[in-house]
């Protein structure tokens, strides 16, 4: 099968013209087509101001937005749409006739090479083109709306797919800097549109059985359990017809557990379609709900009831083979915003007490979705409960000497380098940093801190968008004062850990550095950045202050004025802006960030262990120190290091005029 070079996007709507400008902007050449005139018109203006916001902002430059825009062609012909294309993905309202219709004839005008794809969010990719005469060529590509932010693309082989085909469609996704997840297998709903199908439809059956009123759920799922937006608002704002029109055609295919409730059937039948039309669950004005969903009632309402039934239907999907724990708990926290992926909870609250939950839920329900799979029930039997006991859907290393068992951060060592990299590992919140994530970074901190393998630690987030925007604000449960100092004495800790490191740690820094991402990297001792690297403290704008080192040092980094101008305005900063401030020491190209980064590492690593932990501590506490103190400190250090094995090493290789090999002692 040929590389993909032209893209053919049929449907003009929101998911297709933002999939078209996606694309465009990855090199592709694409054509837009829908059968309204007026629409694709539309939808070329949109992508063209998108891109110009693109440009304004400093994501892209005015010369790749112009040239994005040159590479979309809209039109209304069929033939002059996918005469050419290499890959054909549809995105038209779900309706099955419909689809099956579309690519019956987009076959007798495509390329005999071309890769149909479908965006469709629920149905059987199977069923959509079995009036295909070949459907080898047919995947499913399911982006996520937004398309240009959100990470994710859930990847469906039909039950005949092709391994070029799949192989094809995989490619394509990597070239859109997308995270992908290929199902093993086709299923109605998928993985996201599945489990979302369950975080509503549970929370629907939690309000009838009378455990709370929707407003603590909501409550419950968003300050306890930290979802973006409770499950009622999320039903209104989806729309309550598009749930219940999914839901209808998942439970034709896999059993009336899944059907919509009676509620959101009658809110259809009276138009009350949520968002859209101004009602729904809720009152709407605009974008906003009209709801008191507030802090304090969380505990009204335990998450517990939702999150087993997800973790069930999540261990279902593992059991039937359609998908790895770790691709399904990929693609819920990047595609559809969860916190943490229901297994991977699962394992942490303990898979027998999450059997004891399920079975006293389908016992008081009835609910067949609430009886435990054998997925779990099996581990439980052999006594894989979870991450305490080393086992459950993932293995943990427990001993106190690995680096393993860390979910929000990821922990890499190249021993030959001598470099440690720590990795924020939230790329479906911008790595923001949660509790979660302030324990783990600690605690992976020290350990390479201590290892004998480790001389320099590289600090990085995961993706291609954020090494970190700061706290979740779903994480902390919303602001009281007691809450919001705790916060700041939290990031104050960890940022104290990261500066008594005894090792020399580097702030690498792609994408945004907002907030609590941008103080994170002061008290490391070096900061790099690529040019797409942007920073912020936007804490002003917010009635905030940076709270997390922001107000003393930044401005021993940077200087008084500079500091202000950053800290008062809350504006925006290029890395090239915070090159000529002093507060990155280096600005690499985008596209050879990481091999840079790993070279200067590298570099730094060659260098003598004890000199460096004595000289990075003494320019530490210098700089508070009088010149006495500083000069005495001084001396005592140079007359240790006198003493070392390291000085003569050094010493000797450069009269030998040798790479010295320093071995720490």
């Amino acid at each position: 099968m040929p590389e993909v070079d032209t893209i053919a996007v049929l449907g003009a709507g929101d998911m297709g013209h933002g999939i078209a400008e996606l694309a465009a902007m990855n090199g592709f050449t694409v054509t837009l087509r829908d059968l309204d005139g007026d629409i694709v018109e539309d939808a070329m203006g949109k992508i063209e101001w998108s891109l110009g916001k693109l440009a304004e902002k400093g994501e892209i430059t005015e010369e790749a937005a112009t040239e994005a825009f040159g590479r979309v062609t809209g039109t209304t012909d069929l033939n002059e749409a996918v005469g050419e294309a290499d890959l054909v993905i549809e995105a038209v309202p779900e309706d099955l006739s419909l689809k099956q219709k579309i690519f019956a004839d987009v076959e007798q005008h495509a390329p005999d090479h071309a890769v149909l794809t479908s965006n469709t969010s629920t149905m059987r990719i199977t069923e959509i083109g079995e009036k295909l005469d070949d459907p080898s060529r047919m995947i499913g590509m399911h982006f996520f709306n937004p398309v240009l932010l959100m990470d994710l693309i859930e990847i469906i082989p039909s039950e005949s797919a092709s391994d070029e085909a799949i192989q094809a469609v995989e490619d394509v996704s990597d070239a859109l800097g997308k995270t992908y997840v290929t199902l093993n297998r086709d299923t109605p709903g998928f993985v996201t549109s599945r489990l979302v199908g369950i975080f509503i439809g549970s929370a629907v059956e939690a309000f009838e059985e009378g455990l709370a009123s929707k407003e603590e759920i909501d409550a419950a799922m968003k300050y306890k359990a930290g979802f973006p937006m409770g499950p009622f608002e999320l039903a209104d704002y989806t729309g309550l017809d598009v749930g219940v029109h999914a839901s209808d055609y998942m439970s034709e295919r896999l059993g009336d557990a899944y059907s919509a409730s009676q509620i959101q059937r009658d809110l259809v039948e009276e138009g009350n379609l949520g968002k859209k039309t101004g009602q729904g669950f809720y009152a709407w004005d605009g974008d906003k709900v009209q709801a008191d969903v507030s802090p304090d009632m969380a505990d009204r309402f335990d998450p517990t009831f939702i999150m087993s039934l997800l973790a069930n239907e999540a261990a279902r999907l593992v059991q039937e083979d359609i998908a790895t724990p770790s691709q399904i708990d990929l693609a819920m926290k990047n595609g559809t915003a969860f916190p943490k992926g229901p297994l991977r909870w699962a394992d942490e609250e303990g898979l027998d007490n999450v059997m004891d939950t399920l079975e006293d839920l389908h016992e008081q329900t009835d609910n067949p979705l609430a009886e435990p799979v054998d997925a779990i029930r099996s581990r439980v039997e052999e006594g894989h409960t979870g991450q305490d006991a080393g086992e459950g859907f993932y293995t943990y290393d427990t001993t106190e000497e690995g680096h393993g068992g860390f979910e929000t951060v990821e922990v890499s060592i190249d021993e030959d380098a001598m470099v440690g990299t720590l990795t924020l590992n939230r790329p479906h919140r911008l790595n923001a940093i949660s509790a979660e994530l302030v324990q783990d970074l600690d605690a992976a901190l020290k350990q390479l801190d201590n290892d004998e393998d480790v001389r320099c630690i590289v600090l990085k987030g995961k993706g291609d968008k954020a090494f970190c925007v700061g706290a979740d604000l779903q994480d902390v449960g919303g602001f009281t004062p007691a809450i919001a100092s705790e916060i700041v004495r939290d990031g104050h800790k960890m940022c104290l850990t990261i500066e008594k490191l005894g090792t020399p740690i580097i702030a690498a820094v792609d994408g945004y550095a907002f907030g609590g991402g941008l103080e994170l990297t002061l008290p490391c001792d070096l900061r790099i950045a690529s040019t797409r690297a942007r920073f912020q403290l936007p804490e002003v704008t917010l009635g905030l202050l940076p709270g997390m080192g922001g107000t003393f040092r930044l401005p021993k980094l940077i200087g008084t004025s500079h500091a202000k101008e950053i800290a008062l305005l809350g504006e925006r900063i290029t890395a090239q802006r915070a090159y000529e401030m002093g507060l990155v020491h280096r600005v690499y190209e985008t596209h050879e960030f990481d091999e840079k980064v790993q070279a200067f590492a590298e570099n730094l690593a060659g260098n003598a262990p004890i000199a460096m932990r004595f000289t990075r501590n003494l320019i530490q506490e210098g700089h508070d120190a009088s010149t006495t103190q500083a000069m005495e400190a001084e001396a005592g250090a140079f007359g240790v290091l006198a003493s070392t094995d390291d000085v003569i090493e050094g010493v000797t290789s450069m009269f030998q005029k040798k790479e010295p090999e320093f071995e720490g002692k």
